[in-house]
């Protein structure tokens, strides 16, 4: 068994390569055989995820899914090789890596594993055994590495928090309404309000709790972030004027910025530049969830000029957005886990 490794800025790049009659085991093949081409390509997907259940990558002790990205086979003398390249994502960059290889120790303990890593220009071996299963990569990072890297991850955050982007879509809808029924100066102003609002709000928490120095148990967060859209919905049902809608917006910014902070909790914080990766994250929460206003207030006010605007996008918007709303709450508050059950 070979494999060769490159950890890369996010991933770590795994090319396996199995001669073909160290396969039928694996494959859960009737004979001791060496296995055809044809065998070989049929069982493509099984083999990839034998692979994928017996290595395992972690990254400051956080986990780096990964997926096969190319099979291939190469001759060899008297049979072929199958060549598997794997690529394991993780969310920070590559700086304490943890591969786990258990590949083919339950069918033959004796099993060694020749790996070449290469890292940072220079090339090295590593020989797993039975007793010697863990290999550890280290790759140095500074302050601008962390900063990057938490730039990215705030502004991922937000188009991956659904829960955050629907708070963000509920208070929008309204300025659709101010555009036409008062004027683009109170609609503008309106946003700059409520955005500027929630932006101070879930900065300060996002802050204080990152440093440890508020905290609250998960669970009650995230289902008083899904009952935060719940609410505007129903404002936004009732045709609210929005005019306290600044207060509004801070209070509820306030538990936001909680549930950004479980997120860094989760990744965790360098101990270097770890104030500079914090307001990185923040910035990148901002500029996300900035982009996201920049997209839906012309979309808004392109609508706001159609007839059926209150009924159907700001009435029938907020009926979806409470539902959602509902269904984030009974999920969380009760821990059913629903979605996941519905994925699986």
């Amino acid at each position: 068994m070979y494999l060769q490794l490159v950890p890369n800025q996010h991933t770590l790049s795994l090319t396996l390569r199995i001669a073909n009659s160290d396969l039928y085991e694996a494959l859960a093949l009737p004979s001791d055989r060496a296995i055809g081409r044809d065998e070989a390509t049929t069982h493509r997907e099984r083999l990839a995820r034998y692979v994928m259940s017996k290595i395992s990558v972690e990254n400051v002790g956080q986990p780096c899914p990964g997926r096969l990205v190319a099979s291939e086979l190469n001759e060899r003398q008297g049979g072929f090789f199958v060549v598997d390249t794997f690529e394991f994502q993780c969310p920070r960059s590559i700086e304490d890596v943890r591969l786990t290889y258990n590949l083919f120790f339950d069918l033959d303990p004796r099993h060694q594993g020749l790996a070449r890593i290469e890292l940072d220009g220079q090339s090295r071996e590593f020989i797993f055994r039975d007793g010697n299963r863990t290999l550890p990569l280290q790759r140095p990072l500074g302050v601008l590495d962390y900063v990057l890297d938490y730039l990215r991850l705030g502004v991922e955050h937000i188009f991956a928090g659904y829960d955050h982007l629907a708070f963000l879509i509920g208070l929008l809808l309204l300025a659709g309404s101010l555009w036409r029924k008062t004027s683009r100066r109170e609609a503008l102003g309106y946003v700059l309000r409520v955005v500027t609002a929630f932006t101070v709000a879930h900065s300060l928490t996002l802050v204080l709790s990152a440093l440890r120095l508020v905290s609250l148990p998960s669970r009650w967060v995230e289902s008083a972030i899904a009952l935060s859209i719940g609410y505007v919905a129903v404002e936004n049902i009732l045709l609210s004027t929005g005019k306290r809608r600044g207060l509004l917006a801070f209070g509820f910014g306030l538990v936001h910025g909680l549930g950004f902070a479980s997120v860094l909790r989760e990744l965790g914080l360098p101990k270097t530049g770890l104030i500079a990766s914090l307001l990185s994250f923040n910035v990148g929460v901002e500029l996300g969830q900035l982009a996201v206003v920049l997209l839906a207030l012309p979309l808004l006010v392109v609508l706001s000029s159609w007839r059926g605007y209150q009924s159907y996008v700001v009435r029938g918007g907020s009926f979806v957005l409470l539902l959602m709303s509902l269904f984030w709450f009974v999920d969380r508050a009760f821990d059913m886990q629903l979605l996941s059950r519905v994925i699986h």
